[in-house]
């Protein structure tokens, strides 16, 4: 066996945990080290996303496991968590050799791949437990127990990492959830499985009868804004990291205007993949607003009316392409006016103009 340089794994896997870019180099270096294909994160509880870091050698393989539905039938998947409390795991834990021959997850995704063997290292604390799932090839042989028990030590340093990356995660949704207080923005920061986690004064004043948060879901007495609202985050939660925003949700009340929920991920949240936030629901009451936001825009912003009317109608969720029909402009005409928007705005993303119109909706 080759002497790993756990040294330089656990220093890349701190830098990571600061700056979550470093993910990549952090799996491949320990993928070198270990003579492995590659390598990936798994979380060990709740559902599975598909934003979740994997090194450049089998980005193609991790992307087919979420897309193709193998982690559904992942043999591994299902008594990993029980297997992972305080050890290290591989397939012969779950398997036979004759097994894998014949099981649909080996031959039929893993072989294509050029993968068959894997070590599972538990890493984290507390409710977040993750695996550091460690791939070889179809053309190499399995962890031996030496190995298995040098990744059990090295387990315990990158637990600390990534409690200490958590804790990160932590404060920038505390700072988010100021920010928003600050502008009198309603929001509820939602886990990896859409459960409402942290909600700001702002969300709590909205959330007092006809819309609440029961069994830590944004819920309403409409089933069908709640189905709505079920797939409208499903579908944010699938797409890739970085910011994205889906169109508004009517949440209807009783004896008031409904209030519209705004499905977004914010960038400086979800890159953190070890970060509880994953994602958030900016609530917006509708109740004694102007319909138009418009003449606030031109005020706040110093936008010409042409630029307000394509601001305002952007909080749909529409496509710019889509506005411009609706506008009746040229696309040209609407990419230079968006420019002007996001130069007079200082913003660079739709999700992100959306958050800082919220107060004037």
């Amino acid at each position: 066996m080759q002497v790993w340089d756990l040294n330089a794994i656990e220093e890349v896997f701190a830098a990571a945990a600061v700056d979550p870019s470093l993910w990549p180099k952090a799996l491949q270096l320990i993928s070198d080290q270990t003579q492995s294909k590659g390598a990936v994160f798994l979380p060990l509880s709740g559902d599975q996303i598909p934003n979740v870091p994997a090194n450049d050698s089998i980005a193609r393989a991790s992307e087919a496991y979420f897309r193709d539905g193998w982690y559904k039938r992942d043999i591994r998947y299902t008594p990993l968590e029980a297997a992972l409390q305080g050890n290290v795991v591989d397939d012969l834990d779950f398997i036979t050799t004759d097994q894998m021959k014949r099981h649909p997850y080996y031959e039929d995704f893993l072989a294509p791949a050029g993968l068959r063997w894997f070590a599972g290292v538990p890493m984290g604390g507390g409710d977040q437990i993750w695996c550091l799932s460690i791939q070889r090839g179809i053309d190499q042989q399995p962890f031996s127990p030496g190995e298995k028990q040098t990744l059990l030590r090295l387990s315990r340093t990158l637990s600390a990492t990534a409690v200490f990356a958590q804790s990160l995660g932590f404060a920038a949704s505390s700072a988010a959830l100021e920010a928003f207080e600050i502008s009198r923005t309603a929001v509820v920061l939602l886990n990896r499985n859409a459960e409402a986690i942290r909600t700001n004064p702002s969300a709590d004043r909205l959330l007092d009868g006809d819309i609440s948060i029961q069994q830590r879901r944004i819920s309403v007495f409409d089933r069908a804004a709640n189905d709505n609202l079920d797939r409208s985050l499903s579908q944010l939660l699938w797409m890739p990291s970085g910011a994205s925003l889906m169109p508004p949700v009517a949440l209807p009340r009783r004896e008031k205007r409904p209030v519209l929920a705004y499905p977004v991920k914010l960038s400086r949240l979800s890159d953190n993949f070890l970060s509880e936030c994953q994602a958030a629901v900016i609530l917006v009451d509708t109740e004694g607003r102007p319909r138009s936001p418009e003449s606030a825009l031109k005020r706040a912003f110093g936008l010409t009316p042409a630029e307000a009317r394509l601001a305002s109608r952007l909080v749909s969720g529409d496509t710019l392409e889509v506005l411009c029909e609706k506008l009746a402009i040229t696309k040209e005409t609407g990419r230079n006016q968006l420019k002007s928007v996001f130069a007079k705005t200082q913003t660079s993303r739709q999700a992100e103009l959306v958050l800082l119109m919220a107060p004037m909706l």
